[in-house]
Formats: structure tokens, C-alpha cells, sequence
């Protein structure tokens, strides 16, 4: 379910920057500062739209795709297709015939909306998500942001990935969500531009609220719910942090946790050990020399990890915000088809840049290390075994995951945290000083191989009589201490 919220939301992402893309190559229908469709106008096809803000008062007999600063969907509005838009606010109070698919900061189904099918579901991904008391969607919410409020009804189910899930209406299907932690208080500053306003983390459900089916909610904290409200199973599942086996009084909770953390060790096993084969079939030099780093220079590789996670984040923001201006300016200046141009690729390299910061911290990092512990295991506990060297490779691989794995999983608060601390940490850092070294290979490379010219070497011809006697060649003298070495001896691995 964690996995399907993920891959759903950036699904729908991508989906909006195609459609957008394809929007521009087809020529849009209406574009401009204020565009609006009149209350007579009937349009029996698609509407595709790129404005700052949109009035829809007629009918649109098709989809309607676009993106603008603020939509608004008028109660006497009919469209017969699906939305796919992208916008700073949609309002929707008019007759609505399919799904509606939404990317930006605040949606509102508004009192006196109309679904006009029986199956129409709402995916939302933004800040703010509000179904309005008196507003009914027959179908599913799914919604990826901050926040979500529930006052009017749902006909099917709800999923939810954000901090806030406030819920005083009507929900026919069951609830599945993760929450932020309902101890704290937001930490979000309002948006009057919108007239938004957050609420406080974690899972809020009013006395007046109904949901006829089960809930189930992961937080840092259990919320309070009221008696009588959820007529399925409620059940709650801790993040955040470990539970602590120490402490439990009953054995069957002391088996809950065992259980549990066998199931997450072996599902972090076979993450990484898939990873880690991956990567030890294609490059295995950036798993290897990496490893070395962390075995050899443990500190300086922290040290390093920790300056690329301080740097990675002003420098994905940096790119970002000047990404929004350039696109700002190009807006100023009218030219959208390059404003959309340009804002597609600040989106698809600011996804990359996280993407990137997220694998080489948490999967990268842990995959490194891994290899590291089997490496010690088999040298120092296992010795050496008769195997090719990929299968050794392998094998050394699955020693490291199976005991990184079982100690990243203790169940003992605290012990988890430090341990993919350090792990995330060390690892990333490993990486950027291989990567740092094999720069400064190739940036030495043109210097060194400039410097391989033939030197000019001059022979002189010595001739001596057949009879003179050559001088005899005095044996090399050693430094002090190196009398008593073995012959051959060059010196020892610099491995260990």
C-alpha cells in the first residue's frame, strides 16, 4: 500500500506533464490572462486551456485539460469528461461526468456539485484537499499532500499520504492512511492568497463522522477516535520509530514484535540484496572501492556523507526556485510554449535531483556498507571458500545484508535510527570521494599522457681491448632493518 501511494501520485504527475506537452503540440483552444467559457457555449470536444485564470460557466461536451493560477468551475457549468488540471486553486460547484485528476496547491468540491456517473473518483495531489459538507463523490479520494478534509461524503474509499486527515462527514468504504505525529502542531505557515489554512498533524475524526468500513492508519502516535464512529476494525501501526521488546508484559505482544521484525528485516534483505547484485554485475568497482573507503577511513567518510546531505538540499532548491523564475519571466514575457518547455524540465530535473539524493542516502549507502560486513565476516570469521568471483562477490553481498539487516532491526528504540544513521551517511560519503578520486584521475589524464613524449637518448659506443677487465658490479646495500627479509618481498597489501 506505502509503495502504490508512491508510484500512484508521480504517475498522475507525469501523466499532467504529457498531457500538457501534448496540449502545446495540438495548439491550444484558449489561452490568455482571463479566459472564460460562457454560460451558452456549447463545445462538443476536448478543452484544453493555458491561462492565469479560467471561468468555466458552459458546457464542455469532452475533457478539460489545462493549467492556469486559479480555475473555478461555476454551478451552472456541465463537463462531460474527465479534468486534468494543474493550477494554484480549483473550484468545483457544477456537473461533473468523469474523474477528476488535480496537481497543485487547493482543491474544493464545493456544496451543490453534481456527479453525474456513479463511479467518479478524485486524485488529488496538493497542499489542501477539501470536500465541502453537502458535497457527495461517488467514487474513491485518493490524495498525496499536507492535508485532506472530509466534511461532505465519500461513496468509496479513502487513501491518504500527508500530515493531516480530517474527516467529519460520511465515508462508505474503508480509510488507509499515513499521518504525521498528532503531538505536535503544524509547522506550516497559512496561505491567505488562497485562503488556506493547515491544520495540526495526524488523524482527526469528529464525533458527527460515519465510516462503514475498517481504518487503518500508520503515525508516530495513535489518534483519539470516538466510540460508535467506525463501524469496521480500526488498526494502528507505529512509524517513526522501534518498538521496544524490553518493556512489553504480555508474550503474545513480544511475538507481534519478533514477528514484525522478521518481516522487516527479510523485506530489507531482499531490497538490498537485489540492489547489490545489480550493481556488483554492471559496476562493480562503485560498490568495491567504495566499501574499502568505509572500512579504511570510517570517519572521513561520515564527515563527507554529511557534507553531501547539507549540500543536496539548498542546491535541489536552488535549482528549483531558479527554474520558477525563469519560468516567471518567460511568463512576463508571453512566450508559453518556451515557459512550458522550460517548466516541464525544471519539474523532470528537480524529481531527478531528489531521486538521486534519496537513492544514494538510503538504498546506496546501505548496500555499501552491507558489502563491507561481509567482507570482514569473510575474512576474519569464514575465511576463503572455492568459488568464481562473481559468486564470490555474491556471496560475500548476502553475509553483509543478512547481518546489517538483523541489527538495523532490533527491536530497541534507538538502536534502528543511529544504525541507518551512520549507514546513510558513511555510505553516500564513500561514494562521493570514489566518484571525487576518479575525477581527479581524468582531469590529471591529458597532463600525464602529454608528459609520455620518447626522450632523445644519446648513445656513445665504448670500446675496450679484449683484454682489459671489466670492472666487477658492487651488490646493492639495503637500509638499516631490511637485511633479513625474504627475496622477492615488495611489501604488503594495502587492502587491510
Amino acid at each position: 500500500m506505502r509503495l502504490r501511494r508512491w508510484i500512484i501520485p508521480l504517475f498522475v504527475l507525469c501523466s499532467l506533464l504529457s498531457i500538457t506537452h501534448q496540449v502545446e503540440a495540438a495548439s491550444l483552444t484558449m489561452r490568455g490572462d482571463r479566459c472564460e467559457v460562457a454560460e451558452d457555449a456549447i463545445l462538443a470536444e476536448d478543452f484544453y486551456f493555458l491561462c492565469r485564470i479560467l471561468d468555466v460557466k458552459g458546457t464542455i461536451d469532452g475533457d478539460l485539460i489545462g493549467a492556469a493560477a486559479e480555475v473555478i468551475i461555476h454551478p451552472s457549468a456541465r463537463i462531460t469528461g474527465d479534468l486534468w488540471v494543474g493550477a494554484g486553486k480549483l473550484e468545483i460547484m457544477g456537473k461533473i461526468g468523469d474523474d477528476i485528476h488535480f496537481g497543485g496547491l487547493t482543491i474544493r468540491v464545493e456544496e451543490g456539485v453534481i456527479f453525474t456517473n456513479t463511479d467518479v473518483d478524485l486524485t488529488s495531489i496538493a497542499l489542501n484537499t477539501e470536500i465541502q459538507a453537502s458535497a457527495s463523490l461517488p467514487g474513491d479520494l485518493m490524495v498525496y499532500g499536507y492535508q485532506a478534509k472530509i466534511m461532505g461524503a465519500i461513496g468509496g474509499d479513502v487513501d491518504f499520504g500527508g500530515e493531516a486527515l480530517l474527516i467529519d462527514g460520511v465515508v462508505r468504504g474503508r480509510i488507509d492512511a499515513e499521518v504525521g505525529d498528532p503531538r505536535r502542531g503544524t509547522d506550516v505557515p497559512n496561505l491567505p492568497i488562497y485562503d488556506i489554512s493547515f491544520e495540526d498533524p495526524g488523524l482527526w475524526i469528529g464525533e458527527d463522522a460515519h465510516i462503514s468500513q475498517n481504518v487503518s492508519y500508520r503515525a508516530t502516535a495513535p489518534s483519539v477516535i470516538p466510540l460508535d464512529v467506525v463501524r469496521g476494525t480500526i488498526r494502528f501501526d507505529q512509524t517513526g520509530g522501534q518498538p521496544d521488546i524490553t518493556k512489553v508484559a504480555q508474550a503474545d505482544d513480544a511475538a507481534k514484535i519478533m514477528l514484525d521484525y522478521i518481516r522487516a528485516s527479510f523485506n530489507d534483505a531482499i531490497t538490498l540484496l537485489v540492489l547489490g547484485i545489480v550493481g556488483l554485475r554492471f559496476v562493480p568497482r562503485l560498490i568495491k572501492r567504495p566499501a574499502r573507503h568505509v572500512r579504511q577511513r570510517t570517519i572521513p567518510t561520515i564527515g563527507w556523507g554529511v557534507m553531501t546531505f547539507i549540500l543536496s538540499i539548498p542546491v535541489v532548491v536552488g535549482v528549483l526556485l531558479l527554474g520558477l523564475l525563469i519560468v516567471l519571466v518567460l511568463y512576463l514575457l508571453q512566450l508559453s510554449e518556451l515557459m512550458l518547455l522550460i517548466g516541464i524540465g525544471v519539474v523532470i530535473l528537480t524529481l531527478v535531483m531528489v531521486g538521486v539524493s534519496i537513492f544514494l542516502l538510503y538504498f546506496m549507502g546501505r548496500v555499501i556498507v552491507s558489502f563491507m560486513i561481509g567482507e570482514l565476516i569473510e575474512r576474519y570469521v569464514l575465511h576463503s571458500y572455492e568459488l568464481d568471483e562473481f559468486q564470490q562477490l555474491v556471496v560475500t553481498l548476502a553475509l553483509g545484508v543478512i547481518t546489517y539487516t538483523l541489527i538495523a532491526n532490533v527491536p530497541l528504540p534507538g538502536v534502528g535510527l543511529i544504525v541507518e544513521l551512520i549507514t546513510a551517511l558513511a555510505g553516500a560519503g564513500a561514494v562521493v570521494m570514489y566518484l571525487r578520486i576518479q575525477l581527479d584521475r581524468m582531469a590529471l589524464l591529458p597532463a600525464r599522457v602529454s608528459t609520455l613524449r620518447p626522450p632523445t637518448v644519446t648513445t656513445t659506443t665504448v670500446s675496450f681491448p679484449k683484454t682489459a677487465l671489466q670492472p666487477a658490479r658492487e651488490p646493492l646495500s639495503l637500509p638499516p632493518g631490511l637485511e633479513n627479509l625474504p627475496e622477492g618481498f615488495t611489501g604488503f597489501d594495502d587492502d587491510w
